[in-house]
């Protein structure tokens, strides 16, 4: 009953408080629902954080990915090393080809 009373008069002197912030925190007085505010503001910021770690990371392993496939098939159509070095050197890449050595065997 005591509670119900005081989160009452919460709602009539800060109705602009109460105005602004969704339903959900209307179960609580100004000083408890600001303070679940702030820790639902905080734990939003850490979900998008683990999140753009996680995208960071799936878009690294891609770019190797997406790598070592051109790099197969290079070898597989055969292009030689000394092709591909003057491209590696004009466009700073770093693609593989067929060595000599793989080549010869």
């Amino acid at each position: 009953m005591e509670h119900n009373v005081i989160l009452k008069l919460n709602k009539i002197v800060f109705w602009w408080y109460y105005k602004r912030v969704p339903k959900f925190f209307h179960k609580w007085t100004i000083l408890k629902s600001i303070r679940l505010l702030v820790d639902n503001y905080e734990h939003q910021e850490f979900v998008i954080k683990g999140n753009r770690e996680v995208i960071s990371n799936a878009i690294k392993t891609e770019r190797d990915m997406q790598k070592q496939i051109f790099n197969l098939k290079m070898k597989l159509q055969g292009v030689s090393q000394e092709k591909i070095d003057p491209l590696n050197k004009m466009f700073g890449t770093d693609l593989k080809g067929i060595s000599k050595e793989e080549r010869e065997n």
